[in-house]
């Protein structure tokens, strides 16, 4: 794979699998590599690569079936190396085209398990990222997430009052009724001892499921900041012990990367592949949808955490999740692509 690479996205707007499709073309850049990445004309996604000085494919046409039909003409008749498929849409788009690497981020369901049979067809390879992924679609190979460096100070904690952060989509499946819960549990035992950052918004839920949330949130509302989007190294800045309790199966944790990156405290469940980012062995893990597991794992974790802790996620981000570790796997995986 010494020519172009060609990285064509999932949707116009960033995501998180466009920004790893972006840090995808930083890392070859980086590598020596030649890179551009191919997304819808005239998207956020086009935008922010022109920023970064890569080459772009713009693809005409609106909404994603016309997307999808252009990128495949595109692919067929004027694609020169190797395409790397970052997500189910370019996938199936492309299925059965020569040269192909399918890189697929979130674990198939419902009807996209048979799209992704499709998408795989003549694939060099299938990428994921997590061992848990791999070990549900056979045949993949795994390839790590990795997130840049969270730079903030470390905090001293001198307050009696403790901040519990959530960050992401306020959503059932990302454990925030749960939270809810054990916020009150946690308030029913020791109150006014810990208080919740949401940073974060429904988005993309249906109004049935945003009923229920905000119904979650109303019962614990003297307790909680509700902050929306913030920065990263804001959001964990004003953080004592972040609290990521996802209900459905994690495909990886971004979020808990990136908890490690600064250096801050967290609590996860043991949906999908939260613990295998968080390590062997880690102690502070809840069983998923369970409030009482969560409000026990958030006081446990609050007493236990020490500097020695903190330091031992801190290396972990470092050799397996930082950039530098991220672009040694894609260089290896590219290696052996070319073997």
């Amino acid at each position: 794979m010494s020519e172009r690479v060609s990285i064509a996205v999932n949707n116009a707007e960033i995501g998180g699998g466009e920004v790893m499709a972006l840090a995808i073309a930083e890392a070859l850049r980086d590598l020596g590599r030649d890179a551009a990445v191919v997304a819808p004309q005239s998207s956020a996604v086009l935008e922010e690569a022109l920023r970064r000085e890569f080459a772009v494919v713009g693809i005409r046409g609106s909404g994603r079936r016309r997307y999808m039909a252009n990128l495949r003409k595109w692919d067929a008749r004027a694609r020169r190396g190797p395409l790397w498929c970052n997500g189910l849409v370019p996938a199936l788009a492309t299925a059965g085209h020569r040269d192909r690497v399918v890189h697929l981020h979130q674990m198939p369901s419902g009807a996209q398990t048979a799209a992704t049979a499709i998408a795989r067809l003549k694939a060099v390879k299938t990428v994921v990222p997590s061992q848990f992924m791999a070990e549900k679609l056979p045949g993949s190979e795994v390839l790590w997430n990795w997130v840049p460096e969270v730079r903030k100070q470390r905090r001293t904690w001198a307050s009696s009052v403790v901040t519990l952060g959530f960050l992401g989509r306020t959503s059932l499946d990302k454990g925030i009724g749960v939270l809810a819960e054990a916020l009150k549990l946690l308030e029913r035992s020791e109150r006014g001892r810990f208080r919740l950052l949401i940073a974060g918004e429904p988005l993309f839920l249906g109004a049935e499921e945003r009923r229920q949330v905000e119904s979650a949130l109303s019962r614990i509302a003297p307790l909680i900041e509700r902050a929306g989007w913030i920065g990263r190294e804001e959001f964990f800045q004003r953080t004592d012990l972040a609290v990521f309790p996802s209900v459905a199966e994690e495909s990886f944790g971004l979020v808990v990367a990136e908890a490690m990156s600064a250096g801050v405290p967290f609590v996860i469940t043991d949906a999908g592949a939260l613990p295998e980012v968080a390590g062997a062995g880690y102690p502070w893990v809840a069983r998923k949808g369970d409030a009482e597991s969560l409000a026990e794992t958030i006081r446990r974790a609050w007493t236990g955490y020490g500097s020695a802790e903190l330091d031992a996620s801190r290396q972990r981000w470092a050799n397996e999740f930082s950039p530098e570790a991220g672009r040694e796997r894609l260089d290896l995986l590219l290696a052996g692509l070319e073997r």
